[in-house]
């Protein structure tokens, strides 16, 4: 009698594998994370910063007279924290070759794509943290309004933002393996956008490039829900499958466009150990 149950633990056996090589990935990046920070410099310097930057946005809104129009800057500035956290993983994966770790990683078992997307991760959840903290600041300082009830439906698309903001990141890293000095520009560049077109700071563009530009950015559609989540505690399923599908889409780009610049930079022997 013949058995319909043979793949089966290879599959689990597979998928088992491949979340203990993400968790051995993400434990490298919190150790590189350690090494960045100490709980001083990071709620003294780093978290006091980013509150700084939000608060003052909100105030470009307290100065034009309007409280909505505060309120409105104060949320986008301050969820979009999150994203813009998931960019730093650029610098570090440029790092990564400049250290000369990079090369150990590519003669590993470890697929590079997998091992560089897992070692990235502490941008995940700095952002993440940061984006949560300078929410409920706003809210608590601000005239902010904020449904308890729907915070973790906030807290779940804001986690889609910045995941599909990471796998944008992923490819702007493979740009940058190639051109290593272009990395400050990448990540500059994407932020102004961002903060342009993406309803952080005026509302998002319906016509025109701008507006075709807004639509595959990974934090125009995830705001929105969380707006209308924060104004009246309902969620848009319309919004948050959009925002999904363009995580899944930057995670595929993200994918092609890291994994061909390490190709390169391997076939054009430009790694070298230092």
């Amino acid at each position: 009698m013949t058995s319909h149950h043979g793949p089966a633990p290879a599959s689990r056996r597979s998928v088992r594998t491949l979340l203990q090589l993400i968790g051995y990935g993400a434990l490298a990046s919190y150790q590189d994370y350690r090494a960045m920070f100490t709980w001083r410099s990071w709620l003294g310097g780093w978290l006091v910063r980013l509150l700084c930057q939000v608060l003052f946005f909100a105030n470009l809104g307290a100065l034009l007279g309007s409280p909505e129009q505060q309120g409105y800057l104060a949320l986008g500035n301050a969820v979009v924290l999150g994203p813009l956290g998931a960019l730093g993983v650029v610098s570090s994966t440029v790092g990564e070759r400049r250290s000369g770790t990079l090369q150990f990683l590519l003669i590993s078992r470890t697929p590079p794509f997998l091992a560089l997307a897992s070692r990235g991760l502490h941008w995940v959840a700095d952002g993440l943290l940061t984006s949560t903290v300078a929410l409920l600041a706003v809210h608590l300082l601000l005239p902010v309004p904020l449904h308890w009830a729907a915070l973790p439906a906030i807290l779940f698309v804001n986690a889609l933002m910045t995941l599909g903001c990471y796998c944008l990141a992923l490819c702007l890293s493979g740009i940058s393996l190639r051109m290593p000095e272009s990395r400050m520009y990448l990540t500059a560049g994407t932020t102004i956008v961002l903060l342009l077109v993406a309803g952080v700071n005026t509302s998002v563009p319906h016509s025109g490039a701008l507006a075709w530009v807004a639509r595959v950015l990974p934090v125009s559609h995830g705001l929105s829900a969380v707006r209308q989540l924060a104004h009246d505690g309902t969620l848009s399923v319309a919004l948050v499958l959009h925002e999904a599908l363009i995580l899944a889409g930057w995670a595929a780009i993200g994918f092609l466009v890291l994994t061909h610049g390490l190709r390169h930079t391997v076939r054009s022997g430009s790694l070298t150990l230092r």
